[in-house]
Order: C-alpha cells, then sequence, then structure tokens
C-alpha cells in the first residue's frame, strides 16, 4: 500500500473491528466445515478448528471485561449495553465451550442430542427418571457406537449447534461496535486505549505472546493489515498503562 493513500486508525480502539473480522472469518469456515464433514477425520479437524475459535473467544472476553467493560461500567441506561456486553461475553463463551465438549462426542452426538430434546418434551414431574434413563443411554451410546462413522444425523446436529453460535457471536460483535466502542473512544484516553488494544493483541502470559496478533494478521486484507501493523508500532512505542 502507497503511504500516500495511508491514513492510521484515528483511535486505537478502532481496531476492534479488524479483530471481528478474524473471528468471522474464522468461523465461517468453521460453519463451512460442519456442513461438509463426512468422515471421522473430518469431525477431529472441526474440533480442532473450532477449539481454536474457544481459546480466542475466552481470551478476547477475559480481556474486554477487565479493561473495557469493567472500567465503563456505572449508572443510567447508556451503561446498560456496558452490561449486556459482559454478560453476552459469558453467554458466548458459555455456549462455545459446550459446542466443543459436544463436537468432541463424535458419532454418538447426533443421537445423545436426540434423546435430550425428547426428554424435555414431557411432563415435569417425569423429566427426573427420564434424565437418568437418559444418562443410563448416554452411556450405552459411548460403548456401542463408538466413533467408526459419521452419520448424517450427527452433522445436522453439530452444524445446527456450530450456526445458533456463530449467529450470537455475529450478534455480539454488532452491539459492541455499536454501542461499547463509542464509549471507549469517548471516555478512555489514547494511552489507555493502546494498553488495551496491547492487551487484546499480545498474552504476555503465552508461550508464544504474539499468537493473537498473528492470527488477526493472517486473516486481513493487505489494507487492514497495514492499519494492524501501524497500530502495533504505537502501542509498542508507548510507555502505556491503565487509564
Amino acid at each position: 500500500m502507497s503511504k500516500e493513500n495511508f491514513t492510521p486508525l484515528e483511535h486505537p480502539i478502532d481496531v476492534m473491528p479488524l479483530m471481528h473480522k478474524a473471528f468471522r472469518a474464522v468461523t465461517g469456515r468453521t460453519e463451512a466445515q460442519a456442513a461438509e464433514a463426512t468422515t471421522v477425520e473430518d469431525i477431529a479437524q472441526l474440533n480442532e478448528a473450532f477449539g481454536f475459535w474457544v481459546e480466542q473467544i475466552r481470551y478476547h472476553a477475559a480481556v474486554e471485561d477487565e479493561l473495557m467493560t469493567g472500567p465503563l461500567k456505572g449508572d443510567g441506561p447508556v451503561r446498560e449495553c456496558v452490561r449486556d456486553n459482559e454478560d453476552e461475553h459469558a453467554v458466548l463463551a458459555g455456549k462455545a465451550g459446550e459446542l466443543a465438549r459436544f463436537i468432541a462426542m463424535g458419532n454418538s452426538a447426533g443421537v445423545k442430542e436426540s434423546v435430550r430434546a425428547a426428554a424435555f418434551t414431557l411432563e415435569e414431574e417425569q423429566h427426573k427418571e427420564l434424565e437418568d434413563r437418559f444418562h443410563e443411554v448416554e452411556d450405552a451410546l459411548c460403548k456401542v457406537l463408538g466413533d467408526k462413522k459419521v452419520t448424517a444425523r450427527t452433522i445436522r446436529h453439530i452444524h445446527s449447534r456450530v450456526m445458533r453460535v456463530r449467529i450470537l457471536e455475529l450478534d455480539h460483535f454488532e452491539n459492541e461496535e455499536a454501542f461499547v466502542c463509542p464509549l471507549v473512544r469517548d471516555e478512555i484516553d489514547e494511552a489507555g486505549q493502546l494498553y488495551i488494544v496491547r492487551r487484546l493483541l499480545i498474552d504476555d502470559s503465552a508461550k508464544d505472546p504474539r499468537w493473537v496478533i498473528d492470527w488477526v494478521h493472517s486473516e486481513l486484507d493487505e489494507a487492514d493489515q497495514a492499519l494492524l501493523e501501524d497500530l502495533e508500532a504505537r502501542f509498542q512505542a508507548a510507555v502505556v498503562q491503565p487509564a
């Protein structure tokens, strides 16, 4: 990209849509994998891809809750979006974790979900007894089915769950960009924003601290990569402390 045509991000927090773009690329590929899976090997690859998705979401949400939504909490209707944002993080991470465990069940996953769905269509007084029977069925399925083949039922159930988590993630990103990021621009100065962004992109506790920023960079086009590189130079050059 020509330097003459380059315009850096005005506010460091404006990197958030770039990060969300990287997430959408991952979730789009993961959903496609779920839709096209036909073998045990496909499910294993899907499980690995989804595990990376979950890892990214959990890290991203934890840093945001600590450094972004936490300091912005307060009174008044405008702050409801901040509290909602934090709640959405918990729901999204929880659903993603549930799906990762579901995918790991392998071939028995679809059948188990059908049994559970049937359980909760019955009268309430029957639920406890049926739940006990449900666990017995689960144990039997694990022993009998194994993972020697992948059924159409398994693929349908996994794909539908991936789609639900993806929709939840997309809705969350829209809310965050529309309501939370503007508050960050207005109420946290540039040094504070640089600190937040560095923590979002550089994981100092990890064996490879650059695992997040390198992943985001790999998912962006050349123009967005230039924005990210410029922002990294800014936060690496600054002596940043929490706002």
